[in-house]
């Protein structure tokens, strides 16, 4: 940082002390001082350089490699607290839509039924290995069957509707 500033206050004297030992009396005066201000522009621009060369390298992609494994990959800590929120916030999400076919396909509303996920890591990836419906109320009487083949064939899982 120290050179770079040194550079430039360097090239901007050079250019200063040209501008008033160059004869100003041809009309070239103000394309000199023209001249002279690109070319501290381009000492000043010069670092872009080594910036662009940076993002068009491997360097970057080496230091987000760097910073992306710097644990065991999916055994780090962060990993595991990451994964643990996907899989939370995805099970919640499945829950409601289960909770809306429920309601929209069978007429069981979501206060007469209680949805339970269990899901698994297969490679990286969640799967959903068990959903348990509890239904109350008016509910219980739906054909708990068809509403089990339905979710295993629409979520190839086991499934159990019970009845409270």
């Amino acid at each position: 940082m120290k050179s770079y500033l040194v550079t430039i206050i360097t090239a901007s004297v050079c250019v200063g002390i040209y501008n008033v030992v160059s004869p100003g009396g041809c009309g070239i005066g103000k394309y000199s001082k023209m001249i002279g201000m690109l070319i501290v522009l381009c000492v000043i621009v010069s670092p872009m350089k080594n910036l662009m060369d940076l993002l068009n390298g491997d360097e970057l992609q080496n230091i987000k490699d760097s910073i992306i494994d710097s644990g065991d990959n999916e055994e780090s800590e962060y990993g595991k607290i990451f994964n643990d929120y996907l899989s939370s916030f995805s099970v919640e999400e499945l829950k409601g839509a289960i909770e809306k076919i429920l309601l929209e396909e069978y007429g069981i509303p979501n206060s007469e039924c209680n949805v339970t996920i269990s899901t698994v890591h297969i490679e990286g990836n969640l799967k959903v290995s068990h959903i348990k419906i509890l239904l109350s109320g008016k509910s219980i009487f739906k054909n708990p069957y068809i509403i089990e083949d339905y979710f295993k064939k629409m979520l190839d899982c086991n499934c159990d509707v019970l009845i409270e």
